[in-house]
């Protein structure tokens, strides 16, 4: 048995999901066992694998979880023609930072659980995920340009990893010097101050 995607998960699949979420919040993904999960949702080990036959099977169902949450938003962000391109990537970058913080660093514990992994899946699907992302903000960073709204000297490319790499960094910090201050900071005052650095000036 292969575990269904997205709309087609079933209401338990869907349950054990969050409840995986709810573990990944509470201590990262290390603290996600099957065992824990069970009984977190109500039944045993056995009654769980029947609705994800491994633990791979349940890290790809978090990368969809991940895709809803992250990609999703930003390419409804993007495509929003009533904000500016630098509105929109400080939306795109803020989105990402909100979910860092109340996902535990998600993206970043995913990242590292498929690079590690030798599942060629797992890696296939967070390449997937990590490529449409920066696909969406190199093509902002190139409609800026064109606008001139945003810088010319590095490349398109670059500014997107930029971009992507920010939120990326807090997540790394928050999960080994988590400070709730300093991520307010990084809010208040960084996010400001990376969209202003990467606008063109006239």
């Amino acid at each position: 048995m292969t575990a269904p995607t997205g709309p087609e998960r079933t209401p338990r699949q869907a349950q054990i999901l969050a409840t995986t979420l709810e573990l990944v919040r509470e201590g990262g993904l290390a603290h996600v066992t099957t065992k824990r999960i069970a009984e977190r949702v109500g039944f045993s080990e056995a009654a769980l694998y029947r609705h994800f036959p491994t633990k791979q099977a349940l890290i790809l169902g978090l990368m969809d979880q991940l895709e809803d949450m992250l990609i999703a938003p930003i390419r409804a962000i993007a495509g929003d023609g009533s904000l500016s391109v630098r509105e929109r990537l400080e939306a795109i970058v803020r989105h990402h930072t909100t979910l860092v913080r109340e996902q535990n660093s998600l993206p970043i514990l995913l990242l590292a659980e498929a690079s590690v992994s030798e599942h060629p899946a797992l890696l296939g699907r967070m390449r997937s995920i990590f490529h449409d992302y920066l696909s969406v903000l190199e093509g902002l960073v190139r409609e800026g340009q064109a606008q001139n709204e945003i810088v010319h000297g590095p490349q398109a490319d670059c500014l997107a990893l930029l971009m992507m790499g920010a939120p990326a960094a807090l997540a790394i910090r928050h999960r080994l010097f988590p400070d709730a201050r300093a991520e307010d900071r990084f809010e208040q005052s960084l996010i400001p101050y990376l969209i202003s650095a990467v606008g063109h000036t006239h």
